[in-house]
Parts: structure tokens; C-alpha cells; sequence
């Protein structure tokens, strides 16, 4: 029995938070939003992919933020896409390179742990 790889993570949000997890997600991040099943399409919260990643985001509450359990997201960017946060007003921590990764730390909306990783031999020019 093998584990073949990770299907979706999932992170919670804010009740009434759909509008900021969007913009958050889709908008800097380059999610695009997926269809749910139609059994909980009534539920807030929703469904985004960008290429073979999936994150689900589920409304909790009491809302608590994920600030140790993150996912890490590898991007093709990481100096641009750390531009685009801060100028979206959001703080973007370097974080020591791991594993041949140069490696960012933000966090959503709500105060989830978000992690950015670009392989460094992809690196054009650093911070």
C-alpha cells in the first residue's frame, strides 16, 4: 500500500470570509475557482486549482487560524510574486533556503501560515 500523492489541502476561513480568500487566492495567488459537488455547493468556502494543486477552503467557526500546519506552495517567481503581495499589503518573511528552495512566509487573509518555495537553480535574481 503506497501513498501516490496529495489530492487537496484543505484550510480554514472566516464565516462571511469568501470575498478575502478569493482575492487572496485567486487574485495574487492565480488560483481559479473549481466547481463543488452539488451537495455542498450551499456551503461557504469553496474549491480552487492551479495546475495539478488543489485547496479547498472551509468556513470554521469558531474561526482559528492554521499557523503551524501550512501548505507550500512552489512558484516560478518568487521574487515577483513576494513584490506582489507586499504591494498588495501583506508581509512576506525570507525564511532560511531549505533544501536547494529559496523560501517565503506570508499568510492569508484569516492568519493561515502560507509558504512559497522556488527552487533556487530557477532563482534569476534575488532580494
Amino acid at each position: 500500500m503506497t501513498i501516490l500523492s496529495l489530492q487537496h489541502f484543505n484550510l480554514p476561513i472566516a464565516p462571511d470570509g469568501d470575498k478575502l480568500a478569493r482575492e487572496f487566492y485567486v487574485d495574487l495567488l492565480g488560483f481559479e475557482e473549481v466547481e463543488r459537488p452539488e451537495s455542498i455547493r450551499h456551503r461557504s468556502g469553496g474549491w480552487f486549482s492551479v495546475g495539478s494543486v488543489n485547496l479547498h477552503l472551509t468556513v470554521q467557526d469558531p474561526f482559528v487560524a492554521n499557523k503551524v500546519g501550512h501548505p507550500a506552495f512552489v512558484v516560478d517567481d518568487i521574487i515577483k510574486l513576494t513584490q506582489h503581495l507586499r504591494d498588495a499589503g501583506y508581509e512576506v518573511s525570507e525564511d532560511p533556503t531549505f533544501i536547494g528552495f529559496l523560501r517565503r512566509t506570508t499568510h492569508d487573509p484569516f492568519g493561515n501560515r502560507v509558504e512559497l518555495m522556488q527552487p533556487e537553480d530557477m532563482v534569476q535574481h534575488k532580494l
